[in-house]
């Protein structure tokens, strides 16, 4: 292309006026110049997205027609390169290129083009890919004391796994499915799972393979037909109850524990989850710590469909307890709450602990609820501190905590996903005007109140700044005035939008716009 209109610098012009002397010559003016070589591209930047792609921008010269591309995985442009890319038009820009391998560092360089001259000279530009996360985290169904059953996002470019030094090559019929299993492993061991597409390391994932069961003197194998309430009824201090995984225990008795002892219900870790369904525990006077680890908690009396019962815990007598921890369980069907503490004795838990469970259909009556997941509505009734962390939480009709006559020392409320929590009227949080020693919400999702006339409330508390951070909330988790959730991101979407399922339990994140992605709610969940 011409460059039209030169115009002559004041020097230059002064030079040929003293050459010319007295001369009425009349300078002729430039208006073309002709160039035998493209101008170089200029402000080349390149800018990853989406980890594993690259958008290139520069500014277009006036005698380029186009561009060639070239990619590389060194910074020295030496060999071929990896990839290239000829005829770009500058209508095309920016140019992304995409399927490059995480965790690199490439070499860019963009060159003009103009049919009967020489191209331009190169400009380049280095970057870094960042680390790909295409595998979905390892569940606790996939886990045996010795396999694993590892998945992965589809359609991806996949070849094989490495499990230490160890290959595990990906078959066709694997690929197109995204998971593989693999057996031979040691039992209660820590495993690192990394997935590659060649030499490209494309996620990562780490599991534990489960233990054998227990042995010992305090271990007791429970079997279907044994009477698991008398059993713990009579239980002395430390008793491991083992339940088999895949079997169900009803019982219709109300279970008294005894006094001053701790005892753990453990279901054996595999495919299906002991499912334990039974009508409820009275504590002692004192005790220690009561666990329940790797449960399907169910309110049924032993099958869908039948009627529900109302309680894990619904506690009147006196009493302190240590702990009452619910590890890797599901919670699930009760009429009223897994947790609640009433009348004017004085009751004490001194922590109530979840970790990794899933809770759901407790307290709703598909208005303002029952009773909260935790329930203390009497000065006398305490649970002195509150962990609640990695769990899913839907369907839960009247709210998430009601603590509002009595203060607590602490509470931790991180990594979790709500859904259909709140019912009409109700706090999601009430602890009225008593105070919190310390109260950390951080890194949870808020989706959907349940409350069918969107007059659920948030957050309500005395006397404590909570600590809030990288907290989102869905467009229909509505909360009317009263009890703000302090430093909540709004997620300018619905909950349909956001999970992959809600309304069938699954909270995948499927909106890879999301910027919670990978940071917020129930870490199973995540991208």
């Amino acid at each position: 292309m011409n460059i039209k209109t030169f115009l002559i610098g004041t020097a230059l012009l002064t030079g040929i006026l003293s050459f010319s002397g007295c001369k009425d010559d009349v300078l002729e003016e430039i208006t073309t110049l002709e160039l035998n070589q493209v101008l170089s591209p200029t402000g080349l930047t390149a800018q990853v997205v989406n980890k594993t792609e690259v958008k290139l921008t520069w500014k277009a010269m006036a005698n380029a027609s186009s561009y060639t591309v070239e990619l590389f995985q060194n910074t020295d442009f030496s060999g071929s390169p990896l990839k290239t890319f000829t005829g770009i038009t500058f209508d095309q820009v920016p140019y992304t290129i995409s399927g490059l391998n995480g965790a690199t560092q490439h070499s860019v360089r963009v060159k003009g083009a103009k049919e009967g001259i020489e191209d331009s000279k190169w400009v380049t530009a280095i970057f870094t890919t960042e680390a790909e996360q295409i595998m979905l985290p390892v569940a606790s169904a996939d886990i045996t004391k010795n396999s694993v059953t590892l998945k992965w996002s589809v359609p991806n470019e996949v070849t094989h796994f490495m499990i230490g030094t160890t290959r595990y090559d990906i078959s066709a019929s694997e690929k197109l499915a995204g998971e593989k299993a693999i057996t031979g492993l040691t039992p209660e061991t820590n495993y690192s799972a990394v997935i590659h597409n060649n030499t490209a390391v494309r996620g990562s994932q780490s599991f534990k393979t489960n233990q054998d069961l227990p042995t010992g003197p305090n271990v007791v194998i429970v079997g279907t037909t044994d009477d698991l309430a008398t059993m713990i009824s009579t239980a002395s201090d430390g008793k491991m109850f083992v339940l088999l995984q895949g079997a169900k225990y009803n019982t219709d008795n109300l279970i008294n524990l005894p006094a001053g002892v701790g005892i753990t219900i453990w279901g054996q870790p595999g495919p299906i989850k002991p499912i334990l369904a039974f009508n409820g525990i009275n504590l002692a006077a004192s005790n220690k710590t009561i666990k329940f680890e790797n449960l399907d908690i169910t309110g049924y009396q032993n099958d869908a469909g039948l009627t529900k019962r109302n309680y894990i815990f619904n506690q009147s007598m006196a009493s302190t307890t240590d702990e009452i921890i619910f590890e890797n369980c599901i919670i699930r069907n009760f009429v009223n709450t897994p947790m609640r503490l009433q009348s004017t004795n004085v009751i004490t838990i001194g922590k109530f602990t979840v970790n990794n469970c899933t809770v759901f259909d407790t307290g709703d009556n598909n208005a303002n609820g029952t009773y909260a997941f935790i329930h203390s509505n009497v000065a006398t009734g305490k649970v002195n501190n509150i962990s609640i962390t990695n769990s899913t939480f839907h369907k839960i009709g009247y709210g998430f905590i009601l603590h509002n006559a009595a203060p607590s020392a602490s509470v931790v409320i991180e990594n979790n996903t709500f859904y259909n929590v709140v019912g009409d009227g109700r706090y999601f949080i009430d602890y009225n005007a008593q105070t919190i020693g310390t109260f950390s919400f951080k890194n949870n999702i808020l989706a959907k109140t349940l409350s069918p006339l969107n007059t659920g409330r948030g957050i309500r508390y005395g006397g404590t700044n909570v600590v809030s951070a990288n907290n989102y909330k869905t467009n229909d988790f509505i909360i009317t005035s009263g009890g703000p959730i302090p430093n909540i991101i709004d997620y300018a979407d619905t909950s349909t939008a956001l999970f992959t399922s809600p309304a069938t339990g699954n909270f995948r994140i499927r909106d890879a716009n999301f910027a919670g992605k990978s940071t917020a709610g129930d870490p199973r969940w995540r991208l």
